[in-house]
């Protein structure tokens, strides 16, 4: 479809810069709105950035697709978290007449099982987000991974690269 010019001067915020928001921010301008995207982290791109290991999808592809989206007329601010930083009635009173909420869902999921919160412990999310943001992660010279989905995999593969002496799976 055709951009409508008259598109561009209504205001539209978009809540995360994650897949559903760059999609949400994406088609918005395709339409011809310029949507503002106001991301809680410092880098845009949500669970891909944060979890998924570079060796499985390279920065440089995720950075150019946002960059893509940005040439498009999207601007993403950074590190402004909605109910901190601001809220819906402030994006309101700035004159935002929509408002999208694509916060995705961050956090791992618990087993329910005892010692999951013991010394050493971690969720497969919370793992892989410490790597991919800082760098680096404590990891043991024996891991064991519960589970058998992707966030295991990646998880079985970073501590393989972090140098444990084994992982199961």
């Amino acid at each position: 479809s055709q951009p409508v010019k008259e598109n561009a001067k209504r205001r539209v915020a978009v809540i995360g810069a994650g897949p559903a928001g760059l999609t949400s921010a994406y088609f918005l301008a395709r339409l011809g709105y310029r949507p503002d995207v106001f991301e809680a982290m410092e880098k845009p791109g949500g669970m891909p950035q944060q979890t998924i290991p570079v060796y499985r999808l390279p920065r440089q592809v995720l950075f150019k697709e946002i960059r893509m989206i940005q040439d498009m007329g999207v601007t993403i601010h950074t590190g402004k978290r909605l109910g901190k930083d601001f809220s819906l009635s402030d994006l309101k009173k700035k004159g935002y007449e929509a408002v999208i909420v694509g916060v995705g869902a961050p956090d791992g999921t618990k087993l329910g099982i005892p010692g999951e919160d013991a010394k050493g412990v971690a969720d497969g999310i919370q793992f892989l987000r410490e790597f991919n943001t800082k760098g680096k992660t404590p990891v043991g010279r024996n891991v064991v991974v519960i589970g058998g989905g992707n966030v295991a995999i990646d998880v079985a593969r970073t501590a393989v690269r972090l140098g444990a002496d084994s992982v199961s799976v």
